[in-house]
């Protein structure tokens, strides 16, 4: 157990009291790693004024990264935890096996959690010194919210929209994919792909919050179990998880009160290409699971036809790019 003593709660305007200090193991904080040594140390730092006052444990799991980071952690930052998986096997899989060494399996709710809370949290972020405080407490004021997601901002101050997701049914994707959502930003429907109706500032329930930062309950996360690392190998498996958690019958809430600096796309941006193909195979994936079935042969023929054109189009004007100008998804570069 670790713990970063001191008086800078108060000097971050941070409670005083100490959350639930009966209990050893108040919160679990997994970050998987691949290849982004670069953003560890200033993670880590914002980490240090954040986990004030709360009981908790880091740990890293690094995905068989090649840039020495395991070592590099062990030698500079002691405190924190670092386990190496096996194989990369892709983001569910990285954090399943986080998730799966402190004490979490497939879905089950005989026997109290390991801990109350669980975040997976990406590298390339920094948290605000009071975000965890304002997330746990707002978890601990709402028992029924299972998942809760911080606004995540880009370093020039501008929404990474995927904080706050709709789930995308074939109608929400096709409003995105012609325009309307952009049209119509702030329709329930047109705009359902990014959430548009729901104020950045404003707290509310959504479909999905992402991946890089996501508070979950220890007892839902015991229901629910782990992510679907068979289906998703990088990106949709925060859509296919807070859709399962949601399904069980938690909430999932947008919390724009806590915030997080994302550096986005800083791993998935050096090999852009076989990412953006991940990223299209993960739209076919997600449909098929849970649309196929009950979608028309020939409409399933249109999207995956569609997923297809557009991934390999993207895929072609990406190498057109110079390539500190390439990204994936809407992690676009930004501007200097």
């Amino acid at each position: 157990m670790i713990r970063f003593q001191g008086s800078m709660g108060s000097a971050w305007g941070l409670p005083e009291y100490v959350l639930d200090a009966s209990s050893a193991r108040q919160l679990a904080i997994i970050i998987l790693h691949y290849n982004n040594r670069e953003y560890l140390p200033a993670c880590f730092r914002s980490l240090q004024a954040a986990v004030q006052n709360i009981s908790h444990e880091i740990w890293l799991v690094d995905n068989q990264s090649t840039d020495g980071t395991p070592d590099f952690v062990r030698r500079e930052y002691p405190e924190i935890r670092c386990l190496v998986t096996t194989r990369n096997g892709g983001f569910s899989y990285g954090n399943n096996c986080g998730l799966r060494h402190i004490g979490f399996g497939e879905a089950h709710g005989a026997s109290p959690p390991s801990f109350r809370y669980v975040m997976l949290l990406n590298p390339d972020t920094e948290v605000d010194p009071d975000a965890l405080h304002k997330m746990i407490r707002f978890m601990d004021e709402h028992p029924d919210v299972g998942v809760v997601g911080p606004r995540l901002v880009r370093p020039n101050g501008e929404l990474d929209h995927g904080c706050k997701r709709g789930e995308p049914t074939p109608e929400t994707v096709f409003y995105h994919l012609v325009g309307l959502s952009r049209l119509f930003p702030r329709s329930p429907r047109f705009a359902r792909y990014t959430m548009g109706a729901v104020d950045e500032q404003t707290t509310a329930d959504v479909d999905s919050v992402s991946g890089a930062c996501q508070l979950m309950r220890g007892t839902a996360l015991q229901e629910v179990g782990l992510m679907d690392e068979e289906s998703f190998f990088m990106y949709g498996e925060d859509l296919d998880y807070c859709l399962r958690f949601r399904r069980q019958g938690w909430r999932v809430v947008f919390l724009p009160t806590a915030c997080v600096l994302h550096h986005k796309g800083s791993a998935t941006r050096k090999n852009s290409g076989v990412m953006i193909l991940a990223f299209h195979r993960a739209m076919a994936t997600f449909h098929r699971k849970y649309y196929a079935r009950q979608t028309p042969f020939w409409i399933n023929w249109g999207i995956y036809s569609a997923i297809w054109a557009l991934g390999w189009v993207k895929f072609g004007c990406n190498l057109l790019r110079p390539p500190a100008k390439r990204y994936v998804g809407s992690a676009r570069p930004l501007s200097p």
